[in-house]
């Protein structure tokens, strides 16, 4: 059984990359709100810090109640981890 404080690299790379992709889609969809429905990360390479990376959100399209997106972690030596996610438009009440 494994510690489940312990926080891996990969692990610090995907949450900071998803807070990046998040900030931005809340910022983009504002002031309406935004809820997390999928996100899928794809790791190219491991053992980086992931406080030495760059996270770089982007939009791929936005309906009315549908935002796709993503971003990369990206380092000296190029990108670590990607992410595709899609968040639920709320319409402020």
């Amino acid at each position: 059984m494994t510690d489940t404080l312990v926080i891996r690299a990969d692990e610090a790379i995907a949450l900071r990359l998803v807070q990046a992709i998040r900030a931005d889609a809340e910022t983009v969809c504002a002031p309406d709100t935004v809820d997390l429905v999928s996100v899928t990360f794809d790791v190219a390479a491991s053992g980086a810090d992931p406080a030495s990376l760059a996270y770089k959100p982007r939009i791929d399209r936005k309906t009315r109640t549908i935002l796709f997106t993503g971003g990369a972690a990206e380092g000296a030596k190029g990108i670590v981890m990607t992410a595709t996610a899609v968040y639920r438009i709320t319409p402020k009440a």
